[in-house]
């Protein structure tokens, strides 16, 4: 599971430095046009905003793996790294899985309603694919609880699979 777990973490960092360069790429283009060459393209408008939405959403995954997601570190600062370790696990059955689960649970009929009419921009003559944009909440989900599951398994190891087994 930890394979999976790890091989999902690249593709997703992949992933979210090619939204950023579209992104980045995007609005440096869009500011030029707009301020240059007095033009604009809303196609160009709603890719930049497909790229953000995505990259915000599938940070968050990145984010819960190399261990850097908000927490209470109140009662973390005083314990060992076992005991760390074992609340982090806690965590994950008592929040973590429950709370994407019911993201994902909840978010699935609109997210389903979305692929059903290909949504696509609320401009006129936007960018389509807003389904997509939208599914990524779901793969979202899904890499953060594959993450749980991985670290739960994982035997006491780190997320990023160092540290001694227990």
């Amino acid at each position: 599971m930890q394979k999976l777990a790890d091989m999902l973490y690249k593709i997703t960092l992949a992933l979210c430095i090619v939204l950023f360069a579209i992104m980045f790429a995007g609005q440096v283009t869009i500011v030029l046009m707009r301020y240059v060459m007095h033009v604009g393209f809303l196609e160009l408008q709603d890719a930049v905003i497909y790229s953000f939405s995505c990259l915000v959403v599938l940070t968050i995954p990145l984010a819960m793996r190399n261990n850097r997601h908000v927490r209470v570190d109140i009662m973390r600062s005083d314990m060992s790294e076992h005991a760390a370790r074992r609340l982090d696990k806690l965590g994950h059955v008592i929040f973590t899985i429950p709370v994407f689960a019911l993201i994902a649970r909840d978010g699935w009929p609109l997210i389903s309603s979305s692929w059903a009419i290909a949504e696509g921009s609320r401009e006129t003559g936007g960018l389509p694919g807003l389904f997509l944009v939208k599914a990524t909440l779901l793969v979202m989900c899904a890499l953060i609880l594959i993450q749980a599951v991985a670290e739960l398994i994982a035997g006491g190891r780190t997320s990023s699979g160092h540290g001694d087994p227990s």
